[in-house]
C-alpha cells in the first residue's frame, strides 16, 4: 500500500470512535517572541539564566520565565497568580487565539478526524465552543435525576469566564533582552481559576454511565491543580480522581490514557505519580517530562538498570545515544509504576516501550499516524479536516530518527525495517521533521491523541 492508501486506512478507522476525554480545556492566547513582546515587559535581572519562581506574580517574573526557556531550548510551562492574568489580559494583545489545554486540543483533532469524542471540562463559555474546528461532533455528558445525557458541546455553556493560557512562542535565534532562543518551542503562563480541582459534580458517582458508551479515554490536566484552589490537599484531591476513574472503568472494557504535563510543584507531582499515573494503561510524555518523572521517581533507584549493551555506541549528544537512554529509562519507569505502556514524543522520533498492551502493529500504525499529525500540525499551524493530513506525507521521515531507530533495534537485538521497529516489548517509528514550523503549540497533545486514538480503533477492527 502507498502511504496515502495508509492514511486514508487509518482515517477509516478512527471514522465515529467514541472516546472521552477530561478535564482540561481553555484559549490559548499566542505571543510571537521578538521587540513587540520586549517593549511590554520589564528587563530581567539575569535574562537566560535566572529560573523562574514556582508562581508567576509579576511581568518580570514573566520575562524571566521566557528567557530561561529560550536559553534551555526546552519548552516549559509555569502556573500564574490570578493577579498576573488579569493583568496579562489587559497588557498584552496576542497575535492569535486557539483551543488550548490537553484535553480541549485532544478534543479538537479527533473531532476534526471525524472521530465521537465526548468532553468534560470545568468552564466551558462561548468563547472557548468558538475555538472547535467541528463543535457539532463533540458531545458533552449532561445529567439529570442520576441519568446521563449526551447533548452537543454548542448547548453545554456554563460560565461565562474563559480560561486563557498565554502561549509565547519563539524560533531558533530569537531574541528577547539579549537572550538567543537555542531551539524552536514555547513558554506557558498558566491560569489556574479555582473551579479546576478534580471534582465533576453530579458526573462523578454516574461516570460508569460514560464508560458504557466509550472505546477509550484520554485524561489530562491533574497538573493544575493548586493548593488555594482546593479544600482538601493534593493526595486527597486526586484520591477522589482515581475513584472516578474507577467508576469510569467499571462502565466497559478499554484503555486509559494519562497525559503527563510539566508542573514545578514538586509535592503535585509526586502525589500525581503515585496516585494517577498507575491506574493509566498508558502515559504520554516528551523528553523533558520524561526528566521530570525519573527525577522523581529516582528516589527509590528505579531508573538505575544499565542501559541496553548490543552493537557500538553512539557518540553522547547524538540521537542514537539518546534513544538508548529514553528506552532504558522507559524500560524501567513501566516496571515501577506498573502502567503497560509508557509513550514517547521526541523530536526524531516517536518510542513506545511496553509491558502487555494493544498489539505491537496496532501501536505502530498509531506512532507512525502520528508522526503525519505532528507534522501536518508544524507545517501549515492547523488541523481542520481529514484531508489536510495530506500535507504531512510531504514530509519524509527523520533519517537521524531512524538511524536512532536502527541503534535501539541493535542493542535490543530486533532489527528495523525502514527505520521502524516493532517488538512485544519495544515500538519506534521515525517522526516527520518540520524544519521551520510553522507553529510548535500542542503538537505534543496531538502525538497523544492521534496514536492512542487509531491503536485503540485499530484493535477494535480486529476484534
Amino acid at each position: 500500500m502507498s502511504p496515502q492508501d495508509d492514511l486514508d486506512a487509518d482515517l477509516s478507522a478512527l471514522r465515529d470512535l467514541p472516546v472521552f476525554l477530561a478535564y482540561n480545556a481553555n484559549v490559548d492566547a499566542v505571543v510571537d517572541v521578538g521587540p513587540a513582546l520586549e517593549a511590554e515587559l520589564p528587563r530581567p535581572d539575569e535574562p537566560g539564566t535566572a529560573a523562574p519562581p514556582a508562581r508567576l506574580a509579576s511581568a518580570s517574573d514573566l520575562a524571566t520565565a521566557i528567557t530561561h526557556t529560550m536559553a534551555t531550548g526546552e519548552g516549559d510551562e509555569v502556573a500564574m497568580t490570578s493577579e498576573l492574568a488579569a493583568e496579562l489580559e489587559t497588557r498584552l494583545e496576542p497575535d492569535a487565539m486557539q483551543m488550548g489545554g490537553q484535553a480541549g486540543i485532544m478534543t479538537n483533532l479527533l473531532s476534526t478526524l471525524d472521530a465521537a469524542p465526548t468532553l468534560y471540562t470545568y468552564l466551558l463559555s462561548e468563547t472557548q465552543q468558538s475555538m472547535f474546528e467541528r463543535p457539532e461532533r463533540v458531545r458533552y455528558p449532561r445529567v439529570e435525576d442520576g441519568t446521563v445525557s449526551f447533548v452537543p458541546v454548542a448547548e453545554a455553556t456554563n460560565t461565562e469566564r474563559t480560561k486563557i493560557n498565554w502561549i509565547f512562542e519563539f524560533r531558533e535565534g530569537a531574541e528577547l533582552f539579549g537572550v538567543r532562543a537555542t531551539g524552536d518551542t514555547r513558554f506557558i503562563a498558566a491560569s489556574r481559576p479555582p473551579e479546576f480541582d478534580l471534582h465533576a459534580g453530579d458526573l462523578d458517582p454516574v461516570v460508569d454511565q460514560v464508560g458504557a458508551e466509550i472505546d477509550g479515554a484520554l485524561l489530562a490536566g491533574y497538573h493544575n491543580l493548586t493548593p488555594e484552589n482546593i479544600d482538601d490537599g493534593y493526595v486527597e484531591t486526586l484520591r477522589h480522581a482515581r475513584e472516578t476513574l474507577a467508576r469510569l472503568r467499571s462502565g466497559g472494557d478499554f484503555p486509559v490514557h494519562v497525559e503527563y504535563a510539566v508542573t514545578h510543584d514538586d509535592d503535585l507531582r509526586a502525589a500525581i505519580t503515585e496516585i494517577i499515573l498507575p491506574e493509566a494503561n498508558v502515559i504520554g510524555l516528551d523528553p523533558n517530562e520524561l526528566g521530570l518523572l525519573r527525577g522523581d521517581v529516582d528516589r527509590d533507584g528505579a531508573t538505575t538498570d544499565s542501559p541496553p549493551s548490543g552493537g557500538d555506541l553512539p557518540g553522547r549528544d547524538s540521537p542514537a545515544a539518546e534513544i538508548l537512554e529514553h528506552y532504558r529509562v522507559l524500560h524501567s519507569l513501566v516496571d515501577h509504576l506498573g502502567v503497560d505502556c509508557i509513550r514517547l514524543h521526541a523530536m526524531d522520533y516517536h518510542l513506545a516501550v511496553m509491558d502487555e498492551y494493544l498489539s505491537p502493529e496496532a501501536v505502530r500504525r498509531g506512532l507512525e499516524f502520528a508522526a503525519i499529525n505532528a507534522a501536518t500540525k508544524a507545517a501549515t499551524g492547523r488541523i481542520s479536516a481529514p484531508e489536510d493530513l495530506e500535507a504531512g506525507l510531504d514530509y519524509d521521515p527523520s533519517e537521524s530518527g531512524k538511524h536512532a531507530i536502527e541503534t535501539l533495534a541493535d542493542a535490543v537485538g530486533a532489527s528495523a525495517e525502514d527505520g521502524v521497529l516493532t517488538t512485544p516489548r519495544v515500538v519506534a517509528a521515525p517522526n516527520r521533521v518540520v524544519a521551520d514550523p510553522a507553529s510548535t503549540v500542542g503538537i505534543g497533545d496531538i502525538v497523544s491523541a492521534a496514536s492512542f486514538a487509531l491503536e485503540v480503533a485499530v484493535t477494535g477492527e480486529k476484534r
